[in-house]
Parts: structure tokens; C-alpha cells; sequence
């Protein structure tokens, strides 16, 4: 895929945020590493989901309050409002992407842990994405 295939999904920081050298120059200088195209739209998600909501002093209430689920027994009512969580976050945070389904369920033989499934298209007109996010629970109730 090139910048043309979404030219609303921009370029920036890569996320986490690290360091590269320039290939034409081995003894270059640093530069921040970058992501573009769908790349930078699934980096974005992910930083906006691990944000605390009330973080950020500008914008209170941007970030999808996740945390909060840490230490609450791995139900389906939890997975559940969870999945709720994530998909608000996503419709009020990242206008780049239309959510077609988010889905909670726990991870299998691990005891802490739920996976979060997210269907999302970068725009109306391209095909169905998905990306899965870990988050831990306090174990099976």
C-alpha cells in the first residue's frame, strides 16, 4: 500500500516512539522513526486505547478508560462493557476509521487476560481491517 491508497491517514511519530538512522548514511544522524498509511492509523488506535482518559490536561476526555477494568474478575459482563469502552473511544477519537464491530472475549488458557477484537475500515469505500489488543484482567472469577 502506498500514501495514495489513504491519503487521510497522514504520516508521524511511529508509536512507541524510537529512534532511526538514515539509510543512505550509515554514521547519520538520529532521526525519530516515522509510520504512514494504514501503519500510522493502527498506531494511533493503539495509543488512543492505552490512554488514561483524564490524561491529557487539553483534551479530558480523549483515551478509552481501560484501566479501570484491570482488577474486575474476567466476566462476560466485564468483556462485554469493556468492548463498549473501546468502541466509544474509537468513534470519539479517531475519525479516520469507521468501526464496524468490537468484540471482548477472554484469551483462552490465559486466566488474565482478554483479547479485543476491532473490525474497522480506514474509510466507507475500502475493505474490512481488524486489529487485536491484550488487555489484562484480574483472572477468572
Amino acid at each position: 500500500m502506498t500514501a495514495a491508497d489513504h491519503p487521510q491517514a497522514g504520516r508521524g511519530w511511529a508509536f512507541p516512539p524510537r529512534w532511526r538512522r538514515p539509510e543512505d548514511e550509515p554514521a547519520g544522524v538520529p532521526a525519530v522513526a516515522t509510520s504512514e498509511d494504514a501503519q500510522h492509523v493502527e498506531e494511533a488506535m493503539v495509543l488512543l486505547l492505552r490512554t488514561m482518559l483524564g490524561s491529557r490536561v487539553m483534551r479530558p476526555g480523549l483515551g478509552a478508560g481501560v484501566d479501570r477494568w484491570v482488577f474486575e474478575p474476567r466476566t462476560t459482563d466485564a468483556c462485554h462493557r469493556l468492548a463498549d469502552d473501546v468502541r466509544r473511544a474509537l468513534v470519539l477519537g479517531e475519525p479516520r476509521v469507521v468501526v464496524d464491530a468490537v468484540q471482548a472475549v477472554p484469551a483462552g488458557e490465559a486466566e488474565d487476560r482478554v483479547d479485543v477484537t476491532i473490525s474497522y475500515r480506514i474509510d466507507r469505500h475500502r475493505r474490512p481491517t481488524s486489529l487485536v489488543v491484550p488487555f489484562y484482567l484480574a483472572g477468572a472469577s
